[in-house]
C-alpha cells in the first residue's frame, strides 16, 4: 500500500532527505567490513550558486580591507597628533623640570630596591613570622 503524504513538501525537505541518505550511507560504510575501494561519484555542484557566493565573499573581503586601511590611517594620524602634543607639552620649561624630578625620584627608588640591606656587626635584620 502507498502512504499518503499528509504534510506539504517544504523548501528544505529535499536537502534534508539528501543529508539523511548520506548519513545512512556513512553509517552503513562504517558498519560493513572494508572492501575494495570503490570511487564515489562526486555530488552534483551548482557552479552558478558557488560563483555567486565566492563573488559575495570577495566583495566583502575588499570592503573589509578598505575599512582596515582607513582605520589604520586614522590610527597613524592619531599617533602623530599625540606625539606632537607630548612634544609641545615637554617644550614647556616647567614641565621639563617636573619630568626631570620625576626621573630622579624613580632612579633613586630603583637603586634603593636593588641594594640588599646592610649588615653591620653581624646584626641580621629580624624576620617576623605571622602567628597562626
Amino acid at each position: 500500500m502507498c502512504e499518503k503524504r499528509i504534510r506539504k513538501v517544504r523548501k528544505g525537505s529535499n536537502l534534508m532527505r539528501l543529508r539523511e541518505a548520506r548519513r545512512l550511507q556513512r553509517l552503513q560504510q562504517l558498519s560493513s567490513p572494508p572492501a575494495a575501494e570503490v570511487p564515489r561519484p562526486c555530488p552534483p555542484s551548482n557552479n552558478g550558486a558557488q560563483s555567486r557566493v565566492l563573488l559575495e565573499l570577495a566583495w566583502k573581503t575588499v570592503a573589509l580591507m578598505h575599512k582596515n586601511r582607513i582605520i589604520q590611517q586614522k590610527i597613524v594620524a592619531l599617533q602623530k597628533e599625540t606625539s606632537e602634543f607630548v612634544a609641545a607639552v615637554m617644550n614647556n620649561p616647567e614641565n621639563k623640570q617636573r619630568y626631570m624630578e620625576h626621573l630622579r625620584a624613580y632612579k633613586l627608588a630603583q637603586q634603593t630596591q636593588a641594594q640588599p640591606p646592610k649588615i653591620e656587626n653581624n646584626n641580621l635584620p629580624l624576620k617576623v613570622e605571622p602567628t597562626v
